[in-house]
Order: structure tokens, then C-alpha cells, then sequence
């Protein structure tokens, strides 16, 4: 199994990106969606309490913890699969990842630019640039 993840590492890195940039794009709240099939975030959850409990699981209580989780985990294995001996390309790229993401919100339907979303965004690549900065040297 451990042979088997080193050698497709970068696929399954890619194939979890993809996941999360289908997610990050989706045309409104997709776990709004998923629960109701509403694209609208401001749902009654008082009708279905096991949905209230996921939203509120994966949106960490309505704060942009995501955010931060998500890009850490991007930022982590980006540079432990594409970035090994680029580090501030690597740098380069998922802050401007980050960027054009929440950019791309003020033109997706149903989806707001939200400046903490984009802060927790670059916390999140930040925290893990400095962590591979320190390993480095």
C-alpha cells in the first residue's frame, strides 16, 4: 500500500485538488445542496437536525476554519509532490491559487468574494510555507 501511494502520489494529490476546486466553484453551497437540494445557504435546518449537524461540522460553526484546513492541505502536499525543490515558485503559486479563487466568487452564481475567506485562504499557505521555509534550511 505505502508502494502503491509513493508511486501515484501526484495523482491522487491532483485528483484530491480537483475535488476541491469543483467544490471551492460550486455554483452555491453545495452542502446546502447536497442536504436539500436548495443552493441557497439560508435553509430551515431545523427540519432535518442530522443536516444542521453536517453543515455545521464542515463549515466549523460558520467561521472560515475550512479555509485554512483546505489550504494547508493544498500547500502541504503541493510542495511534498510538485513544489520538492521549487520553493518559492511553489510559494508563488498557491498564493495566487488562493487569490484567483476568491476572485473567481464575484462571478460564480450565488457565491460572494469574502475577504476573511481569502485571509484564512492565504494563512493557510502561509503557515505551511513557513513550516517547509524552516524545514529547509
Amino acid at each position: 500500500m505505502k508502494k502503491f501511494i509513493l508511486k501515484y502520489s501526484n495523482h491522487i494529490y491532483l485528483l484530491t485538488l480537483i475535488i476541491i476546486l469543483i467544490v471551492y466553484l460550486f455554483p452555491g453551497d453545495i452542502v446546502s445542496y447536497l442536504i436539500s437540494g436548495n443552493l441557497n445557504s439560508n435553509i430551515n435546518y431545523n427540519e432535518n437536525p442530522i443536516g444542521y449537524s453536517f453543515y455545521w461540522i464542515v463549515n466549523t460553526g460558520g467561521y472560515s476554519t475550512n479555509h485554512v484546513l483546505t489550504f494547508m492541505y493544498i500547500s502541504t502536499f503541493g510542495f511534498l509532490t510538485f513544489f520538492k525543490n521549487k520553493f518559492y515558485s511553489g510559494l508563488l503559486f498557491f498564493v495566487l491559487l488562493s487569490v484567483l479563487l476568491e476572485i473567481l466568487h464575484f462571478t460564480i452564481p450565488n457565491r460572494s468574494f469574502q475577504l476573511v475567506d481569502l485571509l484564512c485562504n492565504l494563512l493557510g499557505v502561509i503557515i505551511i510555507s513557513f513550516i517547509f521555509w524552516k524545514l529547509k534550511r
